[in-house]
């Protein structure tokens, strides 16, 4: 156990990485807490405005969403997952992909309750869920799963329009 159980850097993870380190190693250190925020700061940097923790009720059921990673005139809803070994089979992703994607149809109904994206005319709805081991981009029920590592190369596609599905036109 770490002194203070504060999170590593970004930075102090970039040095890490360029001493040979794997990503993967070093932030199975940290808890799942810290894995959305280093997951945020990613998004962040690489030019969304992130929301984390996003709660909200729909139909008298309580919803929760780790990051909402905004670049008008998209939105991603992001799950995190900073899962153990154990929980990276297919029954597993499949279960927590429809589970996600629940949450965003839930989402899409309290959507224009987000002052920053009240006057947009076109939305752009992207659902994923951000796991800490490596694998493929996937894609199941709708739902993006992106190994932590391809998360860059993922925002760049967002951008580009390659996962552009949900539209919302108001």
């Amino acid at each position: 156990m770490r002194f203070l159980d504060v999170m590593i850097s970004l930075d102090e993870i970039k040095r890490r990485i360029s001493l040979g380190e794997q990503l993967e190693e070093i932030l199975k250190e940290e808890n799942w807490k810290d894995f959305e925020k280093f997951v945020s700061e990613v998004i962040s940097e690489n030019g969304f405005l992130t929301i984390n923790n996003f709660r909200f009720s729909y139909n008298r059921k309580r919803n929760e969403i780790d990051i909402i990673a905004i670049q008008n005139p998209r939105i991603i809803l992001i799950d995190c997952k900073h899962w153990k070994a154990k929980y990276r089979k297919l029954s597993a992703l499949k279960k927590a992909s429809l589970k996600h994607y629940n949450r965003g149809m839930n989402f899409i109904n309290v959507i224009k309750k987000i002052s920053i994206i009240r006057d947009w005319r076109k939305i752009i709805i992207i659902l994923a869920i951000i796991t800490l081991y490596e694998e493929n981009i996937i894609e199941i029920s709708n739902v993006y799963i992106v190994p932590l590592f391809k998360i860059v190369s993922f925002l760049e596609n967002v951008k580009s329009g390659l996962y552009d599905k949900y539209i919302l036109k108001f």
